[in-house]
């Protein structure tokens, strides 16, 4: 407890400081009195009152209220505790106090600039005094990201400058800007203290953790709207595009009572139409949009594609709303409320920003489509479509057949090419109906319920219809022949076949369902997932059909990492075959690590018992969060070294630790921090666990010299305990301890362009002479295809299934290196 203290002296001083001075000022509940505000506070104004240079550091000690104090001081514990932890109490306190100063005085040299040039949001906010922890909060963990790991350290920056801008652009407070400016300021404090040297490239991120910043980043912009609902000001860019996502609407008795006698005035008129919808569906439509998006950013983190489809469509329909309220209906003179209190310039800026921030959100998840790996079966998307669509469609119909059969209802009397004209307006959330002129109004039962519910009514099927598709297990690609294939696995299953389970494959039966094949399509060419499934007998006979089953889609059979009892079988179809790796497989029965070529392993194992390093064999499900935390970021950190994408299709990653069937096994230090982890495949003999495979492999950059020997070891001796028949460590695709006369130049060209191209990088040969450490049996394992002349074709295919993300003139380069 003493060790947590002494770690955290600056981020609990300063939390206790702020509670002494809440009760000895007596500001703890409403926040200081009017008198002392003006003296702690900072702000262009009082600034000009008290001509206090060091209000910026006052005004970061105290909150307006008791409620922004206690959030003040549980972010003061945490998030400034996290960074004195990172970076050392005297750093924590200096970015504490010069991070506010600078980004207050930044702020107030703007607003004073604003002010000269009679700038709207600079008039607006020139008498606020501000009172904000949070600024300096923010300067002070942006500081601290530069002493973090690539993970938090991308995480913070990302999600951080995220919020903060959207804040901003919402709400517009002056306390807003000096948050966004301090952490600006701390960024660069952050480099200055680190002695980093500043890049603009990018570091590379795993799919998990791009999909689960994109998916925060899209969380983050749909709450945003939110922000103006609740916000007592109005002054950021953004602001009234936010509020038209509530319900807007006046009501009937508050309008009535407001425009007494001047009813007959047209903004009064306006106001009483408007009145006169105010009811349940209107209520319900307004944030419906926002509540879809906020779905589809959690579906986006499950890795569905069809998530992120939907997130690009609706952010595109609302930079689509905000040019056609907010640019055209204005530029025809239809509308003058959106520039009201705003020159031209603002009007244009605030356009600009409001079509440009749902717009960007829509092509980074365009960009990154690749990392969301998750796709549903056709059908249930094509169902999910049909619902949508056929939903539009009908509301459609209903809203003009119904509204033009009950013309008279309306206020005038419509016609049809009316009800036609207005049937978009219907689906977008009602606040926008204060940006145009109303035409005509229902007064009807009938014609009213219609008007108001065929917008709710579309996007709750919306809503409805998405949520199995973004969360429902049977949409993952496999849906219910992963429970078959899993079935099968269970009664016999060769080491490498529990990686026909992940994501990215799809499956072949024979009829009786007896045996599967696990495989997936890249430009023509079927590329198998290891083994067939199933029983033994009927493997060779599921191999051919498998070939004519390919063969009448037009696509090439490749079977890709076999074993090579299946030789004998490819020759007499006439295939050619080639080593394209070869598994390394050890026995723990007799497992002993007697010997001179044994003491790097032994030397690992006893500098792990003086260091208190020990081995721990869990699942992912029964991982602390803390352990979890930890292994992201080893994995992050990993991610962030290469030069190239992370791989898939025959190595697994983060997605496929979390599978209830998969084994870890981890090394853990005195401190409770984890050093390195491995995952570990099952196969199975009549349902019993026969081995494992050794999968993921990684280890912290600073974790013990010779901590994965220790680790492999110990899972050796833990099978052993256990008489597990075979431990292999798998693989390493394209590496192979010697070269076969009988392979052609045009193979050892393909081979040495995939090896050349990925060993810089992943060191799949590097990795194949480590595992020589444990003196394994070496397996071969084959690539068998039907015609030769296809190779060019099977290479492209091979590397767009292990980096999906290979970019053109990458794929040319391949291709003319193997011709």
């Amino acid at each position: 407890m003493s060790r947590w203290l002494a770690g955290r002296r600056v981020s609990l001083s300063l939390a206790g400081l702020m509670l002494v001075l809440a009760f000895a000022t007596g500001s703890l509940i409403h926040g200081p009195r009017p008198q002392l505000r003006v003296v702690v506070g900072t702000g262009l104004e009082a600034f000009n009152d008290t001509h206090n240079f060091f209000s910026p550091i006052t005004s970061v000690l105290f909150a307006s209220g008791i409620l922004e104090l206690l959030a003040s001081i549980a972010a003061i514990v945490v998030l400034v505790g996290a960074a004195e932890r990172l970076m050392g109490w005297w750093r924590t306190l200096l970015a504490f106090l010069v991070t506010p100063l600078i980004g207050a005085g930044v702020g107030m040299l703007l607003q004073a600039a604003g002010l000269m040039a009679r700038e709207f949001w600079a008039v607006g906010i020139q008498e606020s005094i501000v009172l904000d922890p949070f600024t300096a909060i923010s300067g002070t963990v942006l500081t601290a990201s530069a002493f973090a790991g690539p993970l938090w350290r991308r995480r913070v920056r990302v999600l951080g400058f995220t919020a903060l801008t959207v804040v901003f652009l919402y709400s517009g407070q002056p306390s807003d800007l000096f948050r966004l400016i301090a952490a600006v300021v701390g960024l660069i404090l952050g480099l200055v203290l680190s002695r980093s040297r500043p890049g603009l490239r990018w570091v590379r991120s795993s799919h998990h953790e791009a999909r689960s910043l994109l998916s925060a980043a899209l969380m983050i912009t749909a709450i945003g709207p939110f922000v103006s609902i609740f916000t007592p000001a109005r002054y950021g860019p953004l602001h009234p595009l936010g509020l038209l996502f509530r319900n807007a609407l006046p009501h009937l008795q508050t309008v009535t009572h407001q425009c007494l006698g001047h009813l007959t005035s047209v903004g009064c008129a306006f106001d009483v139409a408007l009145a006169r919808l105010n009811g349940p569906g209107p209520v319900i439509l307004a944030p419906l949009p926002l509540i879809v998006l906020i779905v589809a950013a959690i579906g986006m983190l499950r890795g569905r594609r069809s998530a992120a489809w939907v997130a690009i469509a609706v952010n595109l329909w609302l930079a689509l709303l905000a040019a056609f309220y907010y640019g055209f209906l204005p530029a025809i003179g239809q509308d003058e409320r959106v520039s009201q209190n705003a020159n031209g310039v603002e009007a244009v800026v605030r356009l600009s920003v409001s079509v440009l921030v749902p717009l960007v959100i829509a092509v980074l998840v365009a960009a990154n489509l690749r990392h969301f790996t998750v796709r549903s079966p056709r059908r249930v998307v094509v169902r999910f479509i049909a619902t949508v669509v056929g939903t539009f469609v009908a509301l459609s119909v209903l809203y003009v057949g119904v509204g033009w059969l009950d013309r008279a209802q309306f206020r005038p009397v419509v016609t049809f090419w009316q009800l036609l004209y207005d049937l978009p307006d219907r689906f977008v959330p009602i606040g926008f109906l204060r940006l145009e002129d109303l035409q005509f109004l229902p007064i009807g039962g009938l014609s009213r319920l219609i008007y108001e519910w065929v917008g709710p009514v579309f996007w709750i099927v919306l809503l409805l219809a998405a949520i199995p598709l973004f969360f429902s297990d049977r949409n993952a690609t496999s849906f219910v022949e992963r429970d078959r294939v899993r079935a099968l696995l269970k009664q016999h299953s060769e080491s490498l076949g529990h990686m026909a389970t992940w994501n990215g494959n799809s499956y072949w039966f024979t009829d009786d369902g007896r045996v599967a094949i696990a495989y997936r399509v890249n430009s023509g060419v079927a590329i198998t997932t290891a083994d067939p499934i199933g029983d033994p007998e009927l493997v060779d006979d599921a191999i051919h059909k498998f070939a004519t089953f390919c063969d009448d889609n037009g696509w090439t059979p490749v079977f890709y990492s076999v074993q090579q009892k299946h030789q004998e079988l490819f020759d007499g179809m006439g295939w050619s075959t080639m080593v394209v790796a070869e598994e390394t497989v050890v026995f723990p029965e007799t497992w002993s690590m007697l010997g001179k070529s044994w003491q790097d392993v032994r030397s690992s194992i006893n500098r792990a018992s003086r260091n208190g390093v020990r081995a721990e064999w869990t699942s992912f499900q029964n991982l602390s969060l803390a352990h979890t935390a930890q292994i992201e970021s080893i994995s992050e950190s990993w991610v962030a070294e290469k030069n190239l994408p992370e791989l898939g299709f025959t190595l697994g990653g983060l997605d496929e630790l979390s599978d209830h069937e998969v084994g870890l096994f981890l090394a853990i230090g005195e401190d409770e921090v984890v050093q390195a982890v491995t995952s570990w495949m099952p196969t199975y003999r009549d349902g019993e666990i026969i081995g494992w495979t050794l999968d993921f492999m990684r280890r912290r950059p600073d974790s013990m010299n010779g901590v994965m020997e220790f680790l492999i070891a110990s899972a050796a001796l833990h099978m052993q305990q256990l008489g597990i028949e075979f431990m292999s460590l798998s693989a390493a695709p394209l590496a192979r301890t010697a070269t076969t006369e009988a392979e052609t130049d045009r193979i050892q060209r393909l081979l040495g362009w995939l090896a050349r191209t990925l060993e810089p990088a992943y060191g799949f040969q590097s990795l194949l002479t480590f595992k020589q450490k444990f003196q394994p049996e070496f397996r071969p394992l084959i690539m068998a295809y039907p015609d030769p002349l296809a190779l060019p074709a099977i290479a492209a295919a091979l590397a767009r299934a292990y980096i999906p993300s290979l970019s053109v003139p990458q794929m040319v380069r391949f291709m003319r290196s193997i011709l």
